[in-house]
């Protein structure tokens, strides 16, 4: 188990994330997904306390396990 130190705190929080798609509509594919992940992985850029740990996908949903500090609300 990995913790992470800031200033206040010591945590270890991952969070499994779900985005569905509107509907659940069946959008992604292997071309979708791979545009997709390398806009979340983007997010690491503006917040680089966020840890994304995996990424996968189904026809109508992604999946992510995401490590989020303390300082930053999930949503």
């Amino acid at each position: 188990m990995e913790y992470k130190k800031q200033s206040h705190a010591v945590y270890h929080c991952q969070y499994h994330l779900v985005l569905p798609t509107k509907y659940r509509r069946p959008i992604f594919n292997a071309g979708v997904f791979a545009f997709m992940r390398s806009k979340l992985l983007e997010i690491t850029k503006y917040y680089p306390e966020i840890d994304i740990k995996e990424v996968n996908h189904d026809k109508d949903h992604i999946h992510m396990l995401v490590s989020i500090p303390t300082k930053i609300s999930v949503g």
